[in-house]
Parts: C-alpha cells; structure tokens; sequence
C-alpha cells in the first residue's frame, strides 16, 4: 500500500518525487523501462532559468555546452540573435539520473489502468497491483493517466533528432531554419558533434531531405524519437489524479520545450499537496501560465495560415529589433515579446493587427 504513487520518472516525474520527499512525502514511481534518461525524447537544450529557478540543486556535470544565441534562417535571410549563456545543452541521461537518486522506482513495470475503490485507487500494472491515495501521471505526451482526468482527443507532432559526427558552423550558437510549417535545429555540442532534428508528421524522411539539401556531411552516432502534444486544455486533475509534464501538456507551444514549464508545474503540485489544497493545483497552474499560453497558442496557430510573403514581412520586421530580443527576450516566455513590439512606433498596421490577434487570446477565457 502507498500513499502517492507517480507514473513515469522522466525528469519531471523524478523532480516532483524529490520535492515531496523534501517534503517529508515517500512517493513510489511506476517506470516502463529499465534505467533512467533512455530511451531520450528530448533535444537536450534547456535554457539558463533551469538551473537558476530550481527548488533542489542540479548538477552542472551533465552541462556539455553553454549557448551564446541563435542564428535563424529564412530562405536566403539570416538573424542573429546574440545573447551570453541563455542556454545549456546537456546530457539527458546524466540529467536523469541525477534527478532520480535515493527515490523509490520500480523499473521495468507498465502502466495498465486505474480503477477507483472507495477513497482509494487500484493501480494496475504488469508486475502486480498496486494501492494509493494519489496518483500523479508524469508519463509523457503519450499519457495513459490523461485518459481518467481529461478523455479528449489530442493532436501531436513526432520529432526525430540524429546526433552526428559533424563540425557545426556555430560552437555556441544555435541555428534554426524555418520552414513553414515546420522548423529544423542544429545544437552544437562539443568535440565537433551536433544534434540535429525537426518536429513534423513525417520527421525521418523530413530531417534526412534537410541533411541532403544542406550538404550536411557526417557519421550519424545516434537517432532518437518522440511526441509532443499539440493540444493544450484544463482541467489538469481530477479528485486526486493529477497531471504534469507533457502529460499536461506544460510545455511551449512554439518551440515545444518542456522542462522548465514542467518543473514549475511540479513546484506548485507538490506545494498543494504539502498544504492538503489539492484543488488549488489546476487554478493556480491557469493563473501562472494560463495567458502566456494563450497567446504563444494563437501566435502558433496565425503562422500556420500565414502566407509565404506574410512570413518574409514579420522575420524582416523581427530582424531589424534584434536589439529588444537581445535586451528584454525571455527564453522561457516568447509570448513577452509582443508586448515589446506592439510599443514600438514603427510597427506597421499589417504587423499590428497580427500583434493585437495573438494578444486578444491572452484575454479571458482566450485559452
């Protein structure tokens, strides 16, 4: 028998179990497979307020890179956007681990489905049945514990990241080239390696076009895959079934990172329990984030129907205020900045109107 039971130890799941274990709680965590940080899912590029604004120290070891900015492409059109230690790129497994030292994880065990039994829950996986208070689900975009607090239908894009032997053009910049819909990445890791990915529906043959397209020469180490979800919604909990991580979807709806939103919403969830406020977790998770969301959703959703030339009109407009990215740009917020151009005197009306649609989502009941 157990108190509260968390389903996946990604670096979310292991987060929240050491927050409550700092609490004074004993959470037991469901794992599918057999070690922590494989198979990864992740790019691997966390911005600097990961380490600053954590609630339990992390380690600096599993930093293999500081990143100094991006260059971002357009066509024929580069954009510089320079900015000191803005981000890391790290090693996901070190990472994993070191998040899930001294918890209590049973590895190698499924996930199959809950059933309710009075006050208390039945959590039923291959290796036997278990019995909590709580459940929390932190298994991923693909969350089977989303399905008994929030059933409803859910899209997603799937990634693919290679890891190649390949001297990048940038040591510590990282390059992004748009491709409406989507966008492709190349992260700079030491020792003269890159990783290498894009989000789309068909990420393999997306990512190995790009590679030919670009005369990008090298051997491939490595390839990894996941999901991120593309629908974000609330309630994230049910009676005491709760949600965080991309199970919640808490992660950017533009560039799809979810560590940082993820661990905040393991802050606030873990917060809640320690006071008995279970109810709380869901409001307070809309109230922090709830608008911030709405807008970088409506952003999201106007640059899929913007037309080529549309987009060539706001990337100029964007490269010629690098120095307000540069100044006042949040890695964690990108919806911050549209504040900070719809200011700026000479944004044109076609600029403005995008500006003033993304920011009527932010408004009540905008998300």
């Amino acid at each position: 028998m157990h108190e509260l039971i968390i389903i996946g130890s990604g670096p979310i799941g292991c987060y929240l179990g050491q927050l409550l274990k700092k609490r004074g709680v004993s959470p037991v965590l469901i794992e599918e497979h057999k070690e922590l940080g494989k198979p990864i899912h992740c790019a691997g590029l966390v911005g600097r307020k990961v380490f600053e604004e954590t609630h339990i120290p992390l380690s600096s070891d599993c930093i293999i890179n500081t990143i100094n900015g991006a260059v971002i492409h357009l066509e024929d059109d580069v954009m510089h956007i320079r900015r000191k230690e803005v981000a890391y790129v790290i090693d996901r497994e070190k990472f994993d681990k070191k998040l899930g030292e001294n918890l209590t994880i049973h590895f190698e065990t499924k996930f199959l489905g809950l059933e309710k039994e009075g006050a208390r829950y039945i959590v039923e996986t291959d290796k036997g049945d278990f019995e909590a208070d709580t459940v929390i689900g932190a298994d991923g975009a693909k969350s089977l514990v989303r399905e008994f607090v929030s059933p409803n239908h859910m899209s997603y894009l799937k990634g693919v990241q290679f890891r190649m032997e390949c001297k990048p053009h940038y040591s510590d910049m990282v390059e992004v080239y748009i491709e409406k819909p989507h966008f492709y990445w190349i992260i700079p890791e030491a020792n003269n390696r890159i990783r290498i990915g894009v989000l789309s529906q068909t990420p393999y043959h997306d990512l190995l076009n790009f590679i030919k397209e670009r005369k990008l020469e090298g051997t491939i180490l490595e390839k990894f895959a996941g999901m991120v979800p593309l629908t974000h919604f609330a309630p994230i909990s049910k009676e005491r079934i709760f949600l965080i991580g991309d199970s919640a979807s808490q992660l950017k709806p533009l560039t799809y990172g979810g560590i940082y939103m993820g661990m905040r919403g393991a802050e606030m969830l873990a917060e809640c329990i320690a006071r008995r406020d279970l109810a709380a977790y869901s409001p307070l998770w809309t109230k922090r984030f709830g608008r911030e969301l709405g807008m970088a959703l409506k952003a999201r959703e106007l640059f899929f129907r913007l037309t080529d030339d549309d987009v060539r009109r706001i990337f100029a407009f964007v490269k010629k205020r690098v120095a307000i990215i540069e100044e006042r740009g949040d890695f964690e917020n990108h919806a911050s900045l549209v504040w900070e151009f719809l200011k700026d005197p000479g944004t044109s009306k076609e600029i403005l109107n995008i500006l003033f649609k993304i920011i009527k989502a932010s408004l009540p009941n905008g998300l």
